[in-house]
């Protein structure tokens, strides 16, 4: 390492978040200069507070350690002393300032974030915190919560970011300065070290660091796939299909370890059927049938041979990766066939090559910006992709910045691509691709939306499978939902400037040299009334946010906010109310600001055409324009729609969280099963659904209707996991029923505690509200921490993949989930020998979506609240037994299956397991004998 000043590494533990209302119970620091660690410092402080178990369980500090320990005042001249004019290296250290600042000291010493270099330096990275990135980077000591620790960790870090930093070429880190010098960034320091180390190096002249070229948009196909449906199409003979998953197979030759399912070739049998007839179908198939390639080899064979393509959606991510990138290759080798494939997402997940460079020209507008712009400099030094997918944008700000530089650009054609980019456009280079895949994978937001909007996105196909089919409706639900929050309106003006800022600015500038004096005075005029619009337009949204406030206020009749969100539909009869005249009000100003401001946009953007044609930097700026107008109109539509002229195919309401913030407005489709007739059932040749949970009662009734899918077949195959040998369903038949609020919570806790205590953790225990899930955790955490076992909650900061994987290599744990873990967890073997539910999942009857579609029925809660609970209770249940060899518990804490008619239902929809009825008391050893503990 170049010669460098001393630094020092530091660190804080706290009783909690606020500097203004916590306190610092400890301080670390290393100061040192390269490898070699100068001096250490670190002081337990008493804060003069209760430190909460919470903490205590965090950091291993305690009450006792600290009674004795000195205050802050007493130490902080020391500390000062020790940093000097050290400059302060820290993680997120901005929050550990934020502390010792309020004690007037380390005010003008450097600051460094390492941060802030790993989300340049790692943009691949899964997750940002110390203690991840020490393990990621290959650092031996522990980051422990000790403050002292996570100081030496941090200097560490610091060390391996530095030497990746170097790596970087020279004239990328001099724009990374050029660009930060209006900010206080917390990488420019290094940067500016790393530059200084090498100013004796030549620096070459700017050069564009672009995606690299993929294939150029030329004259397609080299592979042409015909979009129509063969009129005689080469038919499957299913039993040459089913004989590649036979005893002696290609697969059995192929995968070492094969296992024959006569379940999966009973599927794959049903779908080649579909195929040839032209068809359409309905498939459950359980837990262990092996889906995906009961569905690819036939759909890999029908798309080969008769050189079409088929679609595959799905739900998640992460069986989209693992389809393209090891089921789909592992089956083009066993079958030796040349499989073309690709994964096609929205546009909004690829980089725009061209929006990206005006960014750079223009420069960052602020440090979160010029976080994300090096971030993504320096992932394209790695991958040419340009799928969002492959890097971490940590949280909204950092998400909605990435929208300013995405291939969302409804003005962007091939045509256009090619000629400004070359083409290394990310999504034209993926839509060229798809036109010659005979797969191609997307996700069920996409399939729908797509076909919803006139197919923009995904070339014409007409044989589709849908996987994790249970998920269609509320995928669609929220793809063609939409929701806005005052911040976000207030965001999107300041977006489009004025004069002198944003787009209309960076446009009004760039006319200067193009216009006449006459034309350029006019357009001059246009952008000075424009921002005048948009200003006055900023107030009015205020003023119209603030209405629907009193509005949400008179509905709780004064009182305050409670532990839920309020969420207020917008029905007919609430737009009778008197509070609501005040909202009406409001949206008339509104839309009377807005109404003037569209068509001066509208008039402004005909007004600098010529001009785009002749400049690509106007160009761009005009196509940013007719962003903002399309999004301005998409929000006048809705609002206006939701305030006074509804439309009766969609839900309208309002939602506020808690602490009184995150005023959102929402809508979403009543229905989506016309969407799916009219675009897939009626239209394409074949569409298969299939899912581990597609039946209630054991029938298809529940899902065919809400998916309007009429003329589609039906078959169910089971699991081929011996459920009766492998899972014990415990029901406690004494605990209080969820009626009985607090004596229900105390027995419930009680029976957690006991239970994992009996198993030593190993459990997931899943919950149907998160209120409920924090409460549990508060109380549970301190006794199971006196058995060494931790506990784990869901919203702690954590990302649900963070959390499994720690869960997973926690000796002793219990996790807890809410609605994100009822399904897509997988956590096969002893890890997981626990399931506890708590509740049936009922969906809250006062939830927007779920009011107004319940009013579509008849009999709302047997042909609606039920089935849908027990879609979700079967998904739940399928958490436990994972694999063939897996052997577990699932307690069910809801002695409402047990007194209610409609429990049966819950336990008739699972597989025959070991069923035991009895006490809460009999519960944790009946545990410990079933894993035989």
């Amino acid at each position: 390492m170049a010669a460098m000043p001393s630094i020092v590494a530091l660190d804080i533990e706290t009783t909690g978040l606020d500097p203004f209302s916590d306190a610092i119970i400890e301080i670390g620091a290393v100061r040192f200069n390269g490898h070699r660690v100068e001096a250490e410092w670190s002081t337990l402080i008493n804060p003069h507070r209760q430190i909460s178990p919470f903490i205590t369980q965090l950091t291993g500090i305690s009450n006792e350690m600290v009674r004795n320990a000195p205050t802050l005042a007493g130490v902080i001249h020391d500390l000062v002393d020790f940093v000097g004019t050290c400059p302060v290296l820290g993680h997120n250290v901005r929050f550990d300032l934020s502390f010792l600042q309020r004690s007037k000291i380390l005010l003008d010493n450097d600051v460094l974030d390492t941060y802030e270099l790993a989300s340049v330096l790692l943009p691949t990275a899964s997750r940002y915190n110390l203690g991840a990135l020490g393990q990621a980077m290959g650092i031996l000591l522990p980051a422990t919560h000790r403050a002292l620790d996570d100081a030496r960790v941090t200097h560490r870090l610091f060390l391996e970011l530095y030497d990746r930093a170097l790596a970087l070429p020279i004239d990328l880190i001099a724009e990374f300065l050029r660009l930060s010098e209006p900010f206080d960034w917390g990488a420019s320091w290094i940067f500016s070290q790393i530059l200084r180390a090498r100013s004796r190096q030549p620096v070459s002249a700017r050069k564009t660091y672009g995606i690299p070229r993929g294939p150029i948009l030329e004259p397609l196909p080299e592979f042409p796939i015909s979009p129509a449906p063969p009129e005689k199409p080469t038919l499957l003979d299913p039993d040459d299909v089913s004989a590649i998953l036979e005893h002696g197979g290609l697969f059995s030759h192929y995968f070492s370890n094969y296992e024959y399912r006569p379940q999966q070739v009973e599927m794959l049998r049903g779908i080649t059927r579909a195929f040839n007839e032209g068809s359409h179908l309905l498939v459950e198939a359980g837990t262990g049938t092996g889906k995906s390639f009961a569905y690819l080899v036939p759909a890999a064979l029908w798309a080969a041979r008769n050189n079409t393509r088929v679609v595959i959606s799905t739900n998640t991510i992460n069986l989209q990766d693992q389809l393209i990138k090891k089921d789909i290759p592992d089956l083009s080798a066993a079958l030796d066939l040349d499989l073309r494939s690709v994964v096609v997402k929205g546009r909004a997940n690829y980089l725009c090559p061209r929006r990206l460079e005006s960014m750079r020209t223009r420069g960052p507008e602020s440090p979160e910006e010029m976080r994300v712009l090096a971030k993504v400099l320096v992932w394209m030094q790695e991958s040419d992709s340009g799928d969002r997918g492959e890097i971490n944008l940590n949280g909204p700000i950092e998400r909605e910045i990435w929208s300013h530089i995405c291939a969302d650009d409804e003005g962007c054609k091939a045509e256009t691509c090619l000629s400004r980019t070359g083409g290394a456009c990310p999504f034209y280079r993926v839509r060229q691709a798809a036109q010659n895949a005979h797969l191609i994978v997307v996700n069920h937001a996409l399939l729908l939306s797509d076909v919803a909007t006139g197919s923009r996105v995904l070339p014409e196909y007409n044989y589709v499978i849908i996987d994790e089919g249970h998920h269609l409706e509320s995928a669609t639900t929220s793809a063609l939902g939409y929701k806005v929050t005052q911040g976000d309106l207030i965001r999107l003006l300041r977006e489009l400037g004025g004069s002198s800022s944003g787009i209309l600015g960076h446009l009004l500038g760039d006319l200067k040299g193009l216009l006449r004096p006459s034309d350029l005075a006019a357009v001059t005029q246009q952008v000075t009334r424009a921002t005048d619009l948009s200003f006055r337009l900023e107030h009015d949204f205020r003023q119209f946010f603030e209405g629907i406030n009193e509005f949400l206020v008179d509905q709780r009749e004064g009182r305050p906010m409670g532990t839920y969100a309020q969420q207020e539909r917008i029905t007919s009869g609430t737009r009778t109310q008197p509070s609501w005249a005040g909202v009406e009000i409001g949206w008339d100003q509104v839309h009377d600001t807005l109404d003037l401001l569209l068509k001066l946009l509208a008039e402004f953007y005909q007004a600098v055409g010529e001009a785009a044609e002749m400049n690509e930097s106007v160009q761009d700026s005009q196509g940013s324009l007719a962003n903002v107008y399309r999004r301005l109109v998409e929000t006048e539509t809705h609002l206006s729609h939701l305030v006074s002229s509804p439309d009766a195919n969609m839900i309208y309401w309002v939602e506020q969280q808690p602490n009184g913030n995150n005023l959102v407005l929402q809508v979403a489709p009543l229905h989506t099963g016309p969407l799916m007739e009219k675009y897939l059932w009626h239209e394409k040749a074949s569409v298969v659904v299939t899912s581990a949970t597609l039946t209630t009662n054991e029938e298809f009734d529940y899902l065919r209707n809400r998916l309007n899918a009429d003329e589609a077949n039906e078959l169910t195959v089971g699991s081929p996991f011996d459920y009766e040998t492998a899972a014990m369903l415990y029901m406690v038949k004494d605990i209080p029923e969820p009626s009985d609020t607090s004596g229900y919570q105390r027995s419930m806790e009680h029976c957690i505690v006991r239970l994992a205590k009996a198993t030593g953790g190993r459990m997931l225990a899943l919950f149907t509200n998160y209120a409920q899930l924090k409460r549990t955790s508060q109380n549970i955490a301190g006794p199971l921490a006196e058995a060494g076992i931790m506990v784990y909650e869901q919203g702690e900061g954590a990302s649900p993949n963070t959390l499994l994987e720690t869960f997973r290599e926690s000796e002793k744990a219990v996790l807890l989930g809410t609605r994100a873990f009822w399904e897509g967890v997988d956590i096969p073997g002893d890890a997981l020998s626990v399931l506890v539910i708590t509740k049936l999942p009922f969906d809250v009857p006062t939830d927007p979506i779920v009011a107004a579609r319940s009013e579509t029925f008849d009999d709302p809660f047997n042909e609606y609240n039920l089935p849908e609970a027990i879609l979700r209770f079967r998904q739940g249940f399928g958490r436990l037994i994972r694999t063939q060899s897996d052997r577990g518990v699932v307690a069910i804490l809801d002695r409402r299956i047990l007194t209610k008619r409609y429990g049966k239902l819950f336990t008739d929809s699972l597989p025959t397991c070991n069923v035991r009825i009895g006490t809460m008391a009999e519960l944790p050893q009946a545990a410990a004998r079933w894993l035989n503990l």
